[in-house]
């Protein structure tokens, strides 16, 4: 006896739906049966269905057409068509289409449930092929951005740890924000790379020890833009993840670059990622202030709100009590300075390592 498996029967013939309905029953499957590829499209978008064993030949949308269908919008749901046509060419169109198999009529009744078994233990092969093929593409993209951090790391040491920092107050400030969780990936992918562009950056205006000139500052406004170029050859990084990027240093006022974006028209990645980049900058300390206490942050975001900052995420980081931002902060800092002591003893040994000169 199968338990658990739900089986949809498509078949324009109401008698020919019933017996196959029958005998499936008989082996402990659970049936729906659908008289048209339409009325068996509103049942796959209803209920979960492990296989659909479909007839071909139907008035109006075909079996055929139902396989289009289905591929298209249910890919997890393999489709075995039921025809009284076995000519070559008929079952190579069936398989074409996307067809995970057929079954030539007359059939005999033992024979439906090795079809059904047979091709729902196929595609969960599939499926569980396509995880293993996927976790591999993620292992390498994250592989790939951790490299480009590392780069930009390397140039720039003052800012270790800071991007996984202010990545980690974007991620929260989202979820106060109440930013579906479908599109966190990519909001956290682009907090992570949103200062790449540096990379391209001369160094003489990087590391310049004193202030920009104004021709400095237009070279340096220019980091957005390298960035969002270089993110734009990276296939696997959606738009939102590019927007978060190009948009970081636009603020609400309209008075921010790289375009001069204002209010709504900034996305909304960017405004959340520009508070949680000043929350890092304030909470970091620096070689000519110390961090500022959670009270001080919270006084310059209200005083930024509305010109700098787009009012609806403060209120988002207001909604936090302050002793949830004060032990994560604490957390973050005490993670980065763990690893910048490991990074220290790492080089101290590689030193000693290195053959002595005579």
């Amino acid at each position: 006896m199968v338990t658990g498996v739900h089986v949809l029967v498509v078949d324009d013939e109401p008698l020919v739906g019933e017996a196959i309905e029958r005998i499936l029953h008989s082996y402990g499957y659970a049936v729906s049966v659908a008289h048209s590829a339409q009325e068996a499209l509103q049942i796959l978008a209803q209920q979960p269905v492990h296989l659909c064993l479909a007839d071909l030949h139907m008035p109006g949308m075909s079996g055929s057409d139902l396989v289009r269908q289905v591929r298209h919008r249910y890919s997890e749901v393999p489709i075995v068509i039921m025809t009284g046509d076995s000519s070559i060419e008929v079952l190579r169109e069936v398989l074409d289409n996307g067809a995970s198999d057929f079954i030539t009529k007359p059939w005999r009744t033992h024979e439906l449930p090795v079809v059904i078994e047979r091709n729902i233990r196929r595609h969960n092969m599939w499926l569980e092929e396509q995880k293993r093929h996927l976790q591999k593409l993620n292992e390498a993209y994250s592989d790939m951005l951790e490299a480009l951090l590392s780069a930009l790391e390397i140039r720039e040491r003052e800012i270790e740890g800071h991007c996984e920092r202010v990545t980690a107050f974007t991620m929260i400030l989202a979820e106060a924000m109440g930013v579906p969780h479908h599109q966190h990936p990519d909001l956290e992918r682009g907090a992570l790379l949103h200062d790449i562009g540096k990379i391209g950056i001369p160094d003489s205006i990087l590391f310049k020890p004193g202030p920009l000139t104004a021709a400095e500052w237009q070279v340096m406004r220019q980091h957005p833009v390298i960035g969002y170029q270089m993110c734009m050859k990276i296939r696997s990084l959606q738009s939102a993840a590019r927007e978060v990027v190009l948009c970081h240093h636009e603020r609400w006022d309209g008075s921010g670059y790289p375009q001069g974006l204002r209010g709504e028209d900034i996305p909304l990645g960017a405004r959340i990622f520009a508070v949680a980049d000043t929350i890092d900058a304030m909470t970091a300390n620096r070689p000519y202030r110390r961090a500022l206490s959670i009270e001080e942050v919270c006084a310059e975001l209200e005083r930024c709100s509305g010109n700098q900052f787009d009012p609806q995420v403060v209120q988002a980081f207001f909604s936090i009590p302050p002793a949830v931002w004060t032990s994560v902060m604490r957390t973050l800092h005490s993670n980065t300075q763990s690893r910048a002591s490991e990074q220290t003893d790492a080089s101290a040994v590689e030193q000693n390592l290195l053959p002595k000169a005579a």
